[in-house]
């Protein structure tokens, strides 16, 4: 992958709201596996929110905060998104004890002053394990971090196409490596990007707890980088982890 100039791409970030009242905006909801990370292949409701800070040249859901193709979504209240996770979970065969809610986005941490109160009521009805999966940029409040189980952080190198002095927050990253219950995914495909991360990242965090992740939203690009970031991560004494979502079903929506 070439890296992109960070002169000539600017995300086109739409903004939102500075007030949601008590309501969350949900993008889409679905019932799945865990594609990444510690917990893969592990069943999941994904709860996927709109809105991002910052903007990758590479996202994959671009939906949930560009401004020329984001989708509206739906703006719901806690009990509404009960209400659309228990239907979802009926399409299954499992209880909701035995899968995890990940909450994603866009980036869900702009919404941490509301997820708290999402999460207590989930508990309430049986869901018990919560993943959040951030960009490492805000600095979790002791309500979230008391409400999330796992963080699957996923901080940015200068393959998004933005410098690092944007991507890098150093206090939040290491807030959340603190909490104890966290891991660190960086999309990767050559070794300038290894070099970033002991930079700007290792300082911060342990080697023992980065996962490399293949960069590339369609099989084919994942195929081609699997090989090289596999040793990559042997090289460097990192996990490795594939993105099945994208193998098993390409760009496909909701999967």
């Amino acid at each position: 992958m070439n890296k992109i100039s960070k002169v000539k791409y600017q995300p086109k970030i739409k903004s939102w709201p500075k007030e949601f009242g008590d309501k969350l905006p949900l993008n889409e909801a679905f019932m799945s596996f865990q594609g990444e990370g510690r917990y893969i292949g592990h069943p999941a409701l994904f709860l996927r929110f709109n809105y991002c800070n910052l903007g990758c040249s590479w996202c994959d859901t671009r939906f949930t905060w560009d401004t020329d193709i984001i989708e509206d979504g739906q703006l719901l209240s806690v009990n509404d998104i009960i209400e659309l996770s228990t239907k979802l979970l009926k399409s299954s065969h499992l209880e909701p004890a035995n899968i995890h809610v990940v909450l994603t986005g866009g980036e869900p941490m702009l919404h941490q002053d509301r997820l708290p109160a999402l999460i207590v009521q989930m508990r309430k009805t049986g869901f018990n394990f919560f993943e959040i999966e951030t960009n490492g940029m805000y600095s979790p409040s002791q309500d979230m971090i008391d409400s999330i189980d796992w963080w699957n952080c996923s901080p940015k190198l200068s393959n998004n196409g933005l410098a690092q002095t944007v991507n890098v927050v150093p206090d939040a990253v290491r807030s959340i490596y603190a909490t104890g219950k966290s891991d660190f995914k960086f999309v990767v495909d050559s070794a300038e990007d290894i070099a970033e991360i002991k930079e700007y990242y290792l300082p911060l965090i342990a080697a023992e707890s980065v996962i490399l992740m293949p960069e590339g939203f369609t099989r084919s690009r994942q195929i081609d980088n699997m090989a090289t970031v596999n040793q990559l991560a042997l090289q460097n004494g990192y996990r490795f982890s594939p993105r099945l979502q994208i193998l098993i079903w390409g760009n496909e929506r909701k999967k």
